[in-house]
């Protein structure tokens, strides 16, 4: 009898540890340019640094072209299925957890939904990028407002038309401009 105490403590010891040790940190996924559309505006979503998307608890991925639309899915959604949410550095374009990142906004920043916020890794390349820039301010996004620029036209679903090519007759406007990620001036800079 004691041999059969000793085994089955054993067994449930180490099904106890394999669970705990199971379950993996959720990572972003790769972006398929042309093909992910937004799981908000259903635009597609560029590989560049607007990209953000959320890991559901279930492993379900969610993508948007701007942390705007991943903001308006958890006001719909409520956070209670996310695992966790990513976005992606401005100059680099590397993926980083939403609430480690930093963030600039300004109007007048492009972005796909004309949200006007970018990401950094850190609160000092959001300060520096808003010196150089001129413009914007480092934003807290839990105090943000979320209002989109109205300078830019706005299509019938209320989301810019400005925005990238799209299939469905989407205009281009806005988005010619090279990728901060990509551009070696830029990350000469910094």
């Amino acid at each position: 009898m004691k041999k059969w105490i000793t085994t089955l403590g054993a067994i449930v010891g180490i099904s106890l540890m394999m669970m705990g040790c199971g379950k993996q940190e959720a990572q972003p996924a790769e972006i398929a340019e042309g093909v992910d559309k937004c799981d908000i505006c259903h635009m597609h979503v560029p590989n560049d640094h607007n990209a953000t998307q959320i890991v559901l608890k279930d492993g379900k991925v969610l993508k948007f072209d701007d942390i705007g639309c991943m903001h308006e899915w958890t006001e719909k959604n409520g956070t209670e299925t996310v695992d966790v949410q990513f976005v992606r550095d401005y100059y680099t374009a590397e993926w980083m957890k939403a609430d480690q990142a930093a963030y600039a906004y300004d109007a007048t920043f492009k972005t796909p939904m004309s949200y006007g916020i970018y990401s950094f890794k850190d609160k000092a390349a959001a300060e520096s990028f808003v010196q150089e820039q001129k413009k914007g301010v480092v934003t807290d996004l839990k105090a943000h407002t979320w209002e989109r620029s109205m300078s830019e036209h706005m299509n019938k679903d209320g989301h810019s038309s400005g925005g990238h090519q799209q299939q469905d007759g989407h205009s281009t406007e806005g988005h010619s401009e090279s990728t901060p990620a990509t551009d070696s001036n830029t990350q000469s800079k910094h």
